[in-house]
This record gives C-alpha cells, structure tokens and sequence, in this order.
C-alpha cells in the first residue's frame, strides 16, 4: 500500500468514527437510541429520523469495500515492473475459495430471514484458481503465453454461456414458476456458480495449456 492509499484509508477512517460518533449521540439523544440498542427487525417501522444513522451505517460500509478493493488490488498487483511478465500471485490465495462454501448459509438465511444474498459468496469458489495463476506467477508473456492465455479465456467464456443458456432455457420451459422466490434464488445461484467456474477455468486452463498437462 502506498502512502498515499494509506494516509486515505487512515483519514476515512477517522472520519467514519467520528460521523460514528455523533450518529450515536444524535440517536441517543433524539431517536430513542434506535440503531444503537438492539431492535425487533421484524417490527421495524422507517422514521425519517432514522436517516443519519442510515447514512452513518452507509457510509461505513463503502469504507469497508474501499478498503477491501485496495488490499486485493495491491495483493494481486504486479510485484515487477517489467510488463512482459505475469503478476506474481502466491498460490496461497487459492484457499480463499473456501469461502465460497458460505453460500450454503443463504438456505438458512432464506428460511429464517427471508434474505438470499449470501447465495452470492458461491462466486468464491473461483478463487481456487488462483492456486494455478500462482503456478504461473512472474511468467514471461511471450506470444505463445498470451495465446494461451486468449485461449483459456475463450474456452471458458464459451462454457459459461452454454452453462448460463441452460439456465435461461430452464426459466422459459416454466422452472420454478409457480414459486417467484424459488425463481429468484435458482437465477442467483446458477449465475453466481457460473461466474465462479469462468474464473476458475480461465486460470485452470492457462495452467494446463502452458504445462502441457
């Protein structure tokens, strides 16, 4: 991270405490410390009052993808300046496919809560391909490599969409049309495991083109 993406995520950071702050002191002193003691969700009732909290909570959360997207960007940024090789990826990140096994939770989430977005964590399964780009990491991209890699990428665009054809030809024949939330998580799921396999194949089949194996 360099300075200046750190003197950034520092002076947000700052920020979003103290906005924290005083979104709990206005909420204590104003809102009946609603968003700051525990509530009922399920007898939750908006109140315009409401809104500073909201926007604190907000707020917050862009924080926390902002920083997300900058560790990942500089974890997977380029260790070498020279451009005619690969980016070097430890194959250690491939583990991080393991929270791809989280989308399981969206089936309880759905049955207790009725909320289906932890369905979208199956994309984390793609993630197990970074083992392989790890294999390739600070790989010269000759011609051959670059081939290989429009090849792999290709191969692997063209399963996704005869993947995602299905599904939408499942969904028109009626699938699932009799219950819209059933119809909702099936399209969530099918998209967010095919989205995953891109990924997962694009580095996948690189791999085996350049090894040969």
């Amino acid at each position: 991270m360099t300075k200046k993406q750190m003197k950034q995520v520092i002076f947000m950071g700052v920020g979003c405490v103290i906005l924290l702050i005083a979104g709990i002191i206005y909420s204590l002193l104003f809102n009946d410390a609603r968003w700051v003691k525990n509530m009922d969700m399920s007898n939750y009732v908006f109140s315009i009052k409401d809104i500073p909290m909201l926007i604190v909570g907000a707020l917050i959360a862009i924080y926390v993808l902002y920083v997300t997207v900058i560790f990942f960007k500089n974890a997977f940024s380029k260790n070498f300046k020279d451009k005619n090789y690969s980016r070097t990826v430890s194959s250690y990140w491939g583990l991080c496919g393991i929270f791809g096994f989280l989308g399981f939770s969206g089936f309880w989430t759905y049955f207790e809560y009725g909320r289906i977005y932890p369905f979208v964590f199956f994309i984390f399964f793609g993630f197990f391909g970074f083992f392989f780009e790890g294999k390739l990491s600070h790989t010269l991209e000759d011609e051959l490599f670059l081939e290989n890699k429009r090849k792999a990428e290709i191969n692997a665009y063209k399963v996704g969409f005869k993947l995602l054809f299905i599904v939408i030809w499942l969904m028109a024949i009626g699938m699932f049309s009799r219950n819209v939330e059933w119809c909702a998580i099936f399209m969530l799921i099918s998209v967010s495991l095919i989205y995953a396999l891109v990924i997962f194949l694009s580095n996948y089949l690189l791999y085996r083109y350049e090894k040969g194996e």
